[in-house]
C-alpha cells in the first residue's frame, strides 16, 4: 500500500555547541547579508529546478 506524504518539516540548528553564546552573536548588518545571500542561493535552486523541468 503507497504512502502520501503531503507536508514535511524540516528543522535544523546552525552553529557548533561548544562555542560560547556571546560569540555567536552578530551585526545587523552582518545578519542581512548573510539573508540576502541565502535568498539569492534559493532563487538561483528553484530557478535551477523550473529549468531543468521545462527541459524534460
Amino acid at each position: 500500500m503507497p504512502i502520501e506524504i503531503r507536508e514535511l518539516q524540516i528543522k535544523a540548528a546552525i552553529g557548533s555547541s561548544n562555542s560560547n553564546p556571546s560569540s555567536q552573536t552578530s551585526k545587523p548588518a552582518e545578519l542581512d547579508r548573510m539573508k540576502q545571500e541565502i535568498v539569492k542561493e534559493v532563487t538561483e535552486n528553484v530557478l535551477r529546478m523550473i529549468q531543468l523541468k521545462l527541459e524534460r
